[in-house]
């Protein structure tokens, strides 16, 4: 990446072929790499940002995919605002 926001899209697996949950996000490096600041594209509210709160809470592992096609393991973390998250490469 370089430097700028992109659009990219959290997934939860549940086997290869079998894709749980889809969240598009607008993701930024973070300052030393191998770590993003996403933020939901479009935010949600009411059920659904529990909903993703517990997912990330049940299973904070998942792959980050970018437009182009490249992937990554990330690690998702709670930033105080279920809307924007820090992601850390597996």
């Amino acid at each position: 990446m370089n430097g700028r926001e992109v659009t990219a899209h959290l997934e939860w697996w549940a086997n290869p072929s079998t894709c749980l949950v889809r969240i598009p996000v607008r993701v930024t490096p973070a300052p030393g790499g191998a770590a993003w600041n996403a933020a939901l594209s479009p935010g949600i509210d009411g059920e659904g940002r529990e909903g993703v709160q517990d997912l990330i809470d049940v299973d904070p592992f998942c792959t980050l995919h970018f437009g182009d096609g490249s992937a990554v393991d990330v690690e998702a973390a709670h930033s105080g605002d279920v809307n924007y998250l820090w992601l850390r490469g597996t």
